[in-house]
């Protein structure tokens, strides 16, 4: 049983709370925030025992093993690095960090003190993505030869909220195109039997408002097994999400990409302990008999609850497969990239 403390209150803090109902891998002990009423909340909600107005008390907390670390994406580096020197095992929201170089340094200081490290992409521990890599290695699609994944919606502008704030990480690319990205990576490595491929070209472009980040953004990706990807983010454009993988013999499609099966990230409270989740499926469609299978993927809990067993199974690892420092690294090299190509001031 791992004791888990969380580090920020906000929105995503109360979907993986939620979540963790769901397992008997670990509890959370422990909430810090600078927000009294969002402890509060939280710690009633979830009968969380210990509340810290304070980050630094929580790293001073010896019965804490590991820490999620769910705060805007500019505080993740410092308090990441923090955490490890504190010896505390680390779940970080994603995007892990601002930039490759924060993450990098991340990355070293976990391995300097032996801790875990992950960064939260919930999506690469749940079961559709075993599915999708076993369903492309087993030649259902045939060879891979194009990936399209998308994440778009619509936000309304506003300069000092989150999406739109450069000093607070803003933009679609940061916020959801990290999404597209790791996605389109892991589609290519499972072609060439590797856990990720990084790409060798990104051509990028979009549109940029007022703040200085990406409201609109696109990229073309070449991989090294000769498969491009095409990955579409926005904030201010309703453009929904999927991912289609085009092969030599057919097609590989991905109704719910980024939250399958998971009542807790809509849910306003504690959700009951016998709610049930729902089977996702991928559609396989052959190019030559035009015929169209669903696959079904049953799941047994919530999606933010595979993530927090995909820690607890790989602690003593210290890395996680699903997605490993090297895939993070790469990840973060891409979106780089990507707001360069685009123009977002970094």
């Amino acid at each position: 049983m791992l004791n888990w403390g969380v580090m920020g209150a906000g929105g995503i803090a109360y979907v993986f709370c939620n979540g963790m109902r769901f397992t008997d891998t670990g509890q959370i002990l422990a909430v810090a925030s600078r927000t009294q009423e969002r402890i509060d909340r939280l710690a009633n909600d979830f009968d969380i025992p210990r509340r810290y107005n304070d980050y630094a008390e929580l790293l001073t907390d010896d019965d804490i093993d590991a820490v999620y670390i769910a705060t805007i994406h500019p505080l993740h580096a410092e308090w990441a690095v923090k955490c490890a020197e504190a010896g505390k095992h680390l779940l970080v929201e994603k995007p892990i960090s601002m930039n490759h170089g924060e993450a990098a340094a991340m990355v070293n200081a976990a391995r300097e003190n032996d801790v875990f490290l992950m960064e939260a992409f919930m999506y690469r521990c749940h079961p559709q993505i075993a599915k999708m890599v076993e369903l492309i290695q087993a030649g259902a699609i045939g060879d891979v030869q194009m990936i399209r994944a998308t994440f778009g919606y619509r936000s309304g502008f506003n300069p000092q909220s989150r999406l739109y704030n450069r000093e607070m990480g803003g933009g679609g690319i940061l916020d959801i195109g990290c999404y597209t990205a790791s996605m389109s990576r892991k589609v290519a490595g499972a072609a060439a039997n590797e856990l990720f491929l990084n790409p060798i070209s990104v051509k990028g472009n979009g549109k940029t408002g007022p703040t200085g980040v990406d409201h609109i953004a696109a990229a073309t990706l070449k991989f090294e097994n000769d498969i491009i990807a095409e990955i579409i983010c926005a904030v201010e454009c309703n453009y929904g999400s999927n991912v289609v993988i085009y092969g030599t013999e057919g097609t590989l499609t991905i109704p719910n990409p980024w939250l399958p099966s998971s009542p807790c990230r809509g849910a306003r409270e504690p959700l009951p302990l016998d709610t049930t989740f729902p089977a996702t499926q991928l559609i396989v469609q052959s190019s030559q008999s035009r015929e169209t299978t669903e696959v079904t993927i049953p799941v047994d809990r919530d999606l933010f609850t595979y993530e927090a067993d995909t820690v607890a199974i790989h602690i003593a690892d210290r890395q996680a497969p699903a997605m490993s420092w090297a895939d993070t690294l790469g990840n973060m090299q891409l979106l780089d990239a990507w707001r360069e190509e685009v123009g977002v001031v970094q």
